[in-house]
């Protein structure tokens, strides 16, 4: 190891060298940024072999880059671990891709050293979920002695929180800071619409549960607490039921608490999972489809025939990834139609989606990432 670690030190600093003639590729360098965890890092230089620790965070340099490839190390396991149409789409696109060296071929909790540096990656992108399982880690303080610069971002924990501070991050780091502001632009134009209309409703709040993922890991019901999607159902005017809940409490719910705190609405995630199961959504998946899997989850579980969110047509599946990616004002513009119909009938959750991420042929058109029980 510590071989390998003095290679990659070399190796690191002739490259470090080389790109130093580049001349004008090094403008703005070196540059300090801020990442999620409040941590100031230094750049040396303008990061050309960027290593994914979560494969999702592919979302956001398609989302900033025309082509992100050429900035890409490797990652940790492909996207297709999550959404292998997805995958597919992409590599299709960029099938650079498809040779993107892996560490694994399924999700992993500890990342490989010698596997990583053997990469010869400059920069190292984590969730800022892993924050505190990463920061004083072997690894950790094998990157800060190599100098390898690795930054923790956020699309998930807190969405509408962290996407913007994310992207100006990551536009800063990518040479992308006009692309990112416009982006962050049109998410907040966005989220201020959905804010100043609600301000102005009666208080009325639906009662919502957030189903993470059905009949993937478990039928019911993982839910969010205060992360994740529940951010988005509280910024929608929503009422989560797992609120009901004490601080600290498990984010998976008996099927008997769900029957006795019935839900007006029900989320259900979804996805096309490599793993099989759940409710499928996304590239080239109809609104049949869709609702032919929820009409099918809501007579499995015991009971749910009788909830008002089934009898009432409130029964839906969103794309899991809208909570991975610079995506959750779709997913913001979607929830608010499903709870507010009348105040937010105007809205075009699928023009948004396809704004932000403006990958011809359009994947928002390519297939439907959220449906209904009761599809037209």
């Amino acid at each position: 190891m510590r071989r390998l670690a003095m290679n990659l030190l070399y190796w690191m600093s002739l490259l470090s060298a080389v790109a130093c003639w580049a001349g004008e590729s090094q403008e703005g360098f070196p540059k300090q940024v801020t990442d999620l965890a409040g941590r100031q890092v230094m750049l040396s230089a303008p990061p050309t072999r960027l290593f994914l620790t979560q494969p999702r965070q592919l979302y956001a340099l398609a989302t900033l880059l025309d082509d992100p490839t050429p900035h890409l190390a490797g990652w940790a396991y492909p996207l297709a671990v999550f959404d292998p149409a997805m995958a597919q789409r992409f590599a299709s696109q960029w099938p650079a891709l498809d040779r993107l060296p892996t560490l694994s071929s399924a999700p992993i909790p500890q990342l490989d050293s010698e596997a990583l540096l053997n990469l010869a990656p400059d920069l190292v992108l984590f969730d800022f979920s892993r924050a505190s399982s990463v920061e004083g880690s072997p690894l950790a303080r094998l990157l800060d002695e190599l100098g390898i610069a690795y930054l923790f971002i956020d699309f998930n924990r807190h969405p509408l929180e962290n996407t913007p501070t994310s992207l100006t991050l990551l536009g800063e780091v990518l040479d992308a800071t006009p692309r990112a502001n416009h982006v962050i632009d049109l998410i907040e134009q966005r989220m201020a619409l959905i804010d100043q209309r609600l301000a102005e409703r009666p208080a009325d709040a639906p009662t919502v549960l957030i189903n993470v993922a059905p009949g993937v890991k478990v039928d019911c019901c993982r839910t969010n607490l205060r992360n994740g999607l529940a951010d988005l159902v509280a910024r929608a005017g929503g009422d989560n039921i797992a609120e009901a809940l004490t601080p600290g409490a498990s984010a998976t719910l008996s099927n008997e608490w769900v029957l006795s705190h019935p839900p007006e609405v029900v989320i259900n995630t979804a996805g096309q999972w490599a793993a099989g199961g759940g409710i499928s959504v996304g590239i080239g998946i109809s609104d049949a489809e869709i609702a032919q899997d929820l009409r099918s989850l809501s007579q499995e579980l015991p009971g749910w025939q009788h909830l008002d969110a089934v009898q009432q047509g409130q029964f839906y599946a969103l794309w899991h990834g809208f909570h991975q990616g610079p995506f959750a004002i779709v997913a913001l513009e979607r929830i608010a139609q499903w709870l507010h119909p009348t105040l937010f009938s105007d809205l075009d959750p699928a023009a948004t989606f396809e704004t932000l991420l403006p990958t011809p042929p359009s994947i928002s058109r390519a297939g439907h990432f959220w449906g209904a029980l009761n599809a037209q």
